[in-house]
């Protein structure tokens, strides 16, 4: 090719030379915007997930864990129902509004326990989905001490890839289920405390 080049006026010549480097600023340009789209979609790369979970608590890891292993959204819906139907039956009597988690779109209760210094929780709710959230909590809670029921974050919801199952009010309702479980944990706590005083 340099022969050719050097055999031809410096016109023609020139255009050959620029030819190849128009073609390979285009081809440049196209795969630079090419590689540039994905960049603008945010993936949790396992490590990122890892760290999420660390402070969580041990039966909770090992939910949001499973819950990430299941790639398809559909099926992450039906394994929050196979939670609901997992949880245990709820005493009438502890249908009170002290026991109602407020702002939910359903009917929620929750009523935790304390057994050598470990916190117990038993739930329900009017309806399937939000009792697979409130189940999905009970497991990963029960059995927890007080201090690592209280350290979870209410955006750990977020690990769990549900968002394409929950309505805003949903997750929100969720969350509360969360912040009342916490409540309630550190109102048994202190009741502990002072019966083990007296």
């Amino acid at each position: 090719q340099d022969f050719e080049a050097r055999a031809m006026s410096p016109v023609a010549a020139h255009h050959l030379s620029a030819r190849p480097a128009v073609a390979r600023r285009a081809t440049l340009s196209r795969r630079t915007a090419g590689d540039r789209a994905p960049v603008r979609t945010r993936v949790r790369s396992p490590a990122v997930a890892a760290a999420d979970t660390e402070n969580l608590p041990a039966n909770l890891k090992k939910i949001v864990s499973a819950f990430q292993m299941v790639p398809d959204a559909m099926q992450r819906y039906k394994q929050l129902l196979f939670f609901a139907a997992k949880l245990k039956g709820f005493d009438e009597a502890d249908r009170v509004d002290d026991n109602k988690v407020p702002g939910c779109v359903s009917q929620v209760w929750v009523v935790p326990r304390i057994e050598d210094g470990l916190v117990y929780f038993t739930a329900d709710s009017d309806s399937q989905l939000t009792k697979g959230l409130a189940a999905l909590l009970v497991e990963g809670l029960s059995g927890s001490t007080p201090k690592e029921i209280m350290a979870v974050e209410p955006n750990f919801v977020e690990l769990l890839g549900l968002g394409q199952s929950l309505t805003p009010s949903r997750t929100n309702g969720f969350m509360n289920m969360l912040r009342l479980m916490q409540k309630k944990t550190l109102e048994v706590y202190m009741a502990a405390e002072a019966a083990a005083k007296e």
